[in-house]
């Protein structure tokens, strides 16, 4: 096959694994291959450029589909992606011949070790992470109970450097090897199935209701707001404004939410969450809120977690808040989101994960894209957390990945997890990683999400307890593959 078809097949498989809404699981494992092969039929330069070409194509084809200031903010983040990425391409070409019968883990380690690190310079969280397109996969995505989502990645690799091998060399060349990748990959799912059948979750569960607020609740905010001639994204133009006529701009879509609170109550559900800021609440309003759904709560005897836009009158002016207040009518945790997305203008809250015991296990929370960053989703299993409430927004061609990254985060750490989203996915996830409710804010005039979710006791998971140990070591094998494979090259050793 040409280089060039080569390089093209691989660039369009690499579209269609790394698209958010419609991506194609199974081009994830197809595409290094051409891409590998590609690399290696043409001089070196040419495949850095090239390779390099094609995946920075891929990332700039994702974030013109979700969202132009997140483009503007985030590029030259995905163009150190690239790099980093193309180097594993790189390092194949360059040292996988003179690795001897290793050569076909050198792309998997150094494409692992280049997204962790990654993670690491950017604080972008897990983004990028090819293993990360197999959400929907569940044998294999119990390797991440053990070694996060890096795990995942890990294997797609070396499935294509095996093929790629084979492709080059010759079977006969590589049996052994490609002996040796198929029984550790049989025994990767036969592993994954036996835990999806020997230890499924408890059958003790718990109703949860996501609600919303419905389009006409919505519209009548946003009237309101345009009368007064107020944009609620200006956060400095809305504390500058009149209160009164700001709060009852917003009093709508609150009231609607208390309102649509009652009712789930009413229907059996035993916590109910608000998605993300799409309540909006002035600084002088709060108290008064939080004492209306305190008396809610404590006359149905639920938890409710409020989240919403607070609007306060000193810089940044606003915080993103997640609020639980428990059967009681007491507030259990005040949560200011920890990792704003690059377009919110607000300060990052301490980045401690708060939790509360329940009559359902132990509860905790993050918002949003903070289930993106495995290393605060981790300190809820530290706190044996049963069940987390994920609060989110999203926006068209942004949600599924979100949501499919939600659910990595539950079976790595072994508890339920329930992510209620406005403007995009819904999803309440076991804890490992079966999809037991879902919903699609753009499909509904009125987006509700009810689920019966295992809880209590929570999985204990090898991830939960050592954290990125295999990402690290992959780091560190990386760092040394060049040094070793050059010593065994000027020795003559192949």
């Amino acid at each position: 096959m040409k280089p060039r078809l080569l390089w093209w097949l691989g660039t369009a498989l690499l579209l269609l694994a790394v698209h958010t809404d419609w991506n194609v699981p199974l081009a994830a494992w197809v595409f290094p291959i051409f891409l590998l092969r590609y690399a290696r039929q043409v001089p070196v330069r040419r495949a850095i450029r090239m390779v390099g070409l094609s995946l920075l194509i891929g990332q700039v084809f994702w974030l013109g589909v979700t969202g132009l200031l997140f483009v503007l903010s985030g590029l030259l983040a995905f163009v150190l992606l690239a790099v980093l990425q193309t180097t594993a391409f790189l390092a194949d070409r360059l040292c996988a011949d003179r690795a001897g019968p290793l050569r076909t883990l050198v792309f998997p380690v150094t494409l692992v070790a280049g997204e962790y690190l990654f993670t690491l310079i950017t604080g972008f969280g897990d983004f990028g992470a090819l293993g990360s397109t197999q959400s929907g996969n569940l044998p294999l995505l119990q390797t991440a109970s053990v070694t996060g989502v890096y795990g995942l990645t890990f294997v797609l690799a070396w499935f294509a450097s095996v093929v790629n091998t084979g492709w080059a060399e010759g079977w006969p060349k590589v049996r052994r090897t490609a002996l040796v990748h198929a029984c550790v990959l049989g025994l990767v799912f036969i592993a994954g199935g036996a835990r999806l059948l020997f230890d499924a979750p408890t059958t003790e569960t718990v109703r949860i209701a996501g609600i919303s607020p419905s389009a006409s609740a919505d519209k009548a905010s946003s009237d309101a707001l345009e009368r007064i001639g107020v944009k609620y994204w200006r956060a400095q133009e809305v504390s500058a404004a009149d209160p009164a006529a700001v709060g009852a701009a917003f009093a709508p879509v609150t009231e609607d939410l208390v309102t649509r609170t009652r009712q789930q109550a009413d229907a059996g559900a035993k916590i109910v969450v608000w998605p993300e800021t799409h309540a909006r609440v002035l600084e002088r309003d709060q108290d008064a809120l939080l004492k209306r759904v305190g008396a809610e709560a404590k006359q149905a005897g639920i938890h409710v977690e409020l989240a919403y836009a607070l609007y306060t009158s000193q810089t940044p002016y606003i915080r993103n808040l997640a609020v639980l207040v428990t059967p009681a009518g007491e507030v259990a945790w005040t949560y200011d989101k920890t990792h704003p997305t690059p377009m919110e203008p607000m300060t990052p809250g301490p980045g401690t994960v708060p939790t509360a015991d329940s009559a359902h296990g132990r509860l905790a929370t993050v918002i949003c894209y903070d289930a993106d960053f495995p290393g605060l989703m981790r300190q809820a299993a530290d706190k044996e957390t049963a069940l987390m409430l994920v609060p989110a927004n999203d926006w068209p061609g942004f949600g599924s990945l979100h949501a499919e990254k939600a659910t990595f985060r539950a079976v790595e750490n072994g508890y339920s997890l329930f992510r209620h989203s406005t403007h995009g996915n819904s999803t309440a996830v076991d804890g490992q990683g079966r999809i037991l409710g879902h919903a699609d804010y753009f499909r509904t005039d009125q987006q509700t999400l009810v689920a019966d979710l295992p809880v209590q006791p929570r999985t204990q998971t090898v991830y939960g307890r050592v954290g990125d140990v295999f990402a690290w070591l992959c780091l560190a094998v990386a760092a040394i593959c060049p040094l070793w494979t050059y010593r065994r090259g000027h020795t003559g050793k192949r």
